[in-house]
């Protein structure tokens, strides 16, 4: 039986709650799920003493984990801007930052959706959809923040728009509405210059930010993005010995259960 509660708090949620909101009303954590019967026996293996001291890295993970679940809905989605965080709630918009996220401090790509907004009048993927890569680029040349690899952003963006208009009617939520995740990833890897790391990304943040449901079998399909920074950490942790991108994907699986493939 899975069921829904706050780490901070403790405050349990229904399914029907859980799909509405994956944030607690009370303390605004991000909810986490589990099995009632492994969490009353986790419960009473912490309680049982044990012989042999904890080890650094349990310790470690533990920490991690529970970190994670500190974090709120606005820290996941940085904005310079308050308005910006008004226009990311659009599907169209979350999107387009979404697949511009490419070595970007991510204040400055989660806002440019409202910039660019502010100098169109509107988001529209029909509008990127039918546009030159031309007309495209100089509208990311005008922009007050712009993305790290801005000759690749407008064949990102209108690959994106090209897709929403012509396979999803133009309705951008769609592309992952009553979807698996393994099938919305692979649909973002098709846009240029979204690999992996970035789908998965995109993924999560869907999940946990955006509140879409994804069936809890499919997180094996969800994957941390292993960038330079997560790999360093990771090493720095001690979780992984070797600084590669596979080396941190096999480790972030490993360590997180919830998150593995059975």
């Amino acid at each position: 039986m899975i069921i829904y509660f706050c780490p901070q708090c403790g405050k349990p949620f229904s399914h029907k709650e859980f799909q509405e909101n994956r944030f607690c009303g009370n303390c605004g954590k991000f909810l986490t799920s589990n099995d009632r019967r492994l969490m009353e026996q986790n419960k009473r293996d912490n309680e049982a003493p044990s012989s042999q001291p904890t080890n650094d890295l349990n310790v470690r993970v533990e920490k991690l984990l529970e970190f994670a679940k500190e974090v709120t809905a606005g820290e996941l989605v940085p904005v310079l801007e308050k308005k910006a965080a008004e226009v990311i709630t659009d599907p169209f918009a979350f999107a387009l930052a979404g697949v511009l996220d490419r070595g970007t401090k991510a204040e400055v790509i989660w806002t440019i959706p409202y910039y660019i907004k502010k100098q169109l009048g509107k988001l529209d993927p029909y509008f990127f959809a039918n546009a030159s890569i031309e007309e495209i680029d100089e509208i990311f040349r005008k922009l007050p923040r712009k993305p790290r690899y801005i000759n690749d952003a407008p064949y990102t963006v209108k690959g994106l728009s090209e897709i929403i208009v012509n396979e999803y009617n133009g309705q951008t939520q769609e592309l992952w509405e009553n979807r698996s995740s393994k099938a919305v990833k692979a649909t973002f890897e098709r846009i240029h210059g979204v690999g992996p790391g970035i789908a998965s990304m995109i993924i999560l943040l869907l999940e946990r930010w955006f509140k879409v449901y994804f069936d809890d079998l499919d997180h094996r399909n969800m994957d941390v993005k292993p960038d330079v920074h997560i790999i360093r950490v990771f090493q720095r942790l001690g979780f992984i010995s070797e600084p590669t991108s596979t080396a941190a994907l096999n480790a972030a699986r490993r360590l997180n259960p919830e998150f593995q493939e059975y």
